[in-house]
């Protein structure tokens, strides 16, 4: 269900809004990460996801979102833990604190197209995004990222 705008940004102003971000990684273990048309963080390389809807649970929110912002689908979902992503210079009326939940998302088909949501798509492997001024966020799930799938690689998988 979709929200009417001005009532979002009424949410907004009073509470955390709850979200998915997608650790995207293709079989040769590359990130794909999106530089995001809207605030927040527009302007920066970020995660593929967004917010979770009205009786949908997290996991299905992150399909969705793989699907609709990617048209890529998940051959494998591991949740890898919830954050608080606070955005402390942002403007009222949009979301400037979300309560994500990060989910690690094998694909086979490394084809992106992206949505109206995002400007530009990048592959790189993980220790290619460490060159890349990237939100502190991002940065340490791509860290994680680069630990689960050395672990998984070594046949010890930590999550």
């Amino acid at each position: 269900m979709k929200i009417p705008e001005e009532l979002y940004r009424q949410i907004c102003r009073v509470m955390p809004i709850a979200c998915v971000d997608l650790l995207v990684a293709d079989q040769g273990g590359r990130i794909l990460l999106v530089k995001r048309k809207n605030e927040p963080a527009a302007g920066q390389w970020w995660f593929p996801g967004g917010r979770v809807h009205l009786n949908e649970t997290r996991a299905d929110a992150a399909v969705r979102k793989l699907r609709e912002e990617c048209n890529l689908q998940a051959v494998g979902t591991i949740e890898c833990g919830t954050y608080d992503v606070i955005f402390p210079n942002c403007q009222e009326e949009v979301a400037s604190h979300g309560i994500t939940t990060l989910f690690l998302m094998h694909i086979t088909s490394s084809v992106v197209r992206i949505d109206s949501q995002s400007d530009d798509w990048q592959w790189l492997l993980p220790q290619e995004w460490r060159d890349i001024p990237l939100h502190p966020f991002v940065r340490q799930s791509i860290e994680l990222a680069y630990e689960l799938l050395d672990a998984a690689a070594k046949g010890n998988p930590r999550c």
